[in-house]
């Protein structure tokens, strides 16, 4: 059976910091090396994990807002944070059902989206522009203030994905890198109450988020998955059932690790097909 990356993510094992320990490393003030889980400090920092270190301690100190924070605290904004993600990403789902989300491919068409493929930063990145597409939102906003914490959570979390990268593939790591320092900086807008700041920062969040999906090669198999399924209903005989159909599509289409996700997927075509 292939491994299931986006069930690994949304586990409790995915959802740990693998690399270091954001508490560990940050709170004591005099740290100026990441520190793993475990208590155990790492190596010197090169320009790069310098660089990627002064990210997450300042995203770290805006957590904190001038005020210590305790262990239990912290882990307790790492749960909120996961528990808000997943509550985003239902409000998404039902979005995208009642057509609100669209992404369209490069020749204009709309692309038909798996919510559940969505990454943390897709998720945040949408969910500020609807709720905060009216205009600015102020320092003193509750929601304002949600979202802040989420980017400021979602940049300690890509620190950590840029130093898996940098340990297995460099080009991952240059992405989570980036990510990190834009979602410090979405955090930034929102602290500053500034429509002109945030309308721009919101919008490149945006249309970073979109186009994500754009080239996303779970998005653009899925497409192709849905024709095939379709063609599947004009010859029942094709295949013996669901999971006869997503094996099929797994060994068709490389992106896709998942056989249930697939099984899943036919599930949701058919009550639209019965709508």
């Amino acid at each position: 059976m292939a491994f299931d990356i986006d069930a690994w993510a949304r586990s409790p094992a995915g959802r740990r910091f693998q690399c270091f320990d954001p508490y560990k490393t940050y709170a004591a003030c005099d740290s100026y090396r990441f520190v793993h889980a475990d208590g155990k400090v790492g190596k010197e920092l090169n320009p790069d994990t310098e660089a990627l270190f002064l990210i997450g301690k300042e995203a770290f100190k805006r957590i904190r807002q001038g005020e210590d924070i305790s262990e239990d605290e912290f882990r307790e904004g790492c749960s909120s944070y996961w528990l808000l993600i997943d509550e985003l990403r239902a409000t998404m789902g039902e979005l995208n059902d009642q057509g609100r989300v669209v992404a369209r491919s490069s020749n204009g068409e709309p692309m038909p989206l798996d919510i559940t493929l969505l990454d943390d930063n897709q998720v945040i990145s949408i969910c500020w522009q609807s709720y905060s597409g009216r205009g600015a939102v102020k320092c003193e906003d509750e929601t304002a203030g949600v979202f802040r914490e989420l980017f400021l959570f979602h940049a300690l979390r890509e620190i950590d994905n840029a130093l898996i990268g940098m340990a297995l593939d460099g080009r991952e790591a240059v992405v989570a890198a980036i990510a990190a320092a834009n979602s410090m900086s979405y955090a930034i807008a929102i602290e500053s109450g500034s429509e002109k700041e945030q309308e721009i920062r919101r919008d490149m969040a945006y249309r970073g988020a979109i186009e994500k999906l754009k080239r996303d090669p779970k998005q653009a198999a899925k497409a192709k998955v849905k024709e095939c399924w379709n063609d599947w209903q004009l010859k029942p005989s094709n295949y013996k059932g669901k999971s006869a159909f997503a094996k099929d599509m797994m060994a068709k289409f490389e992106e896709l690790d998942s056989q249930a996700v697939i099984t899943r997927w036919c599930g949701q075509w058919e009550r639209e097909a019965a709508e």
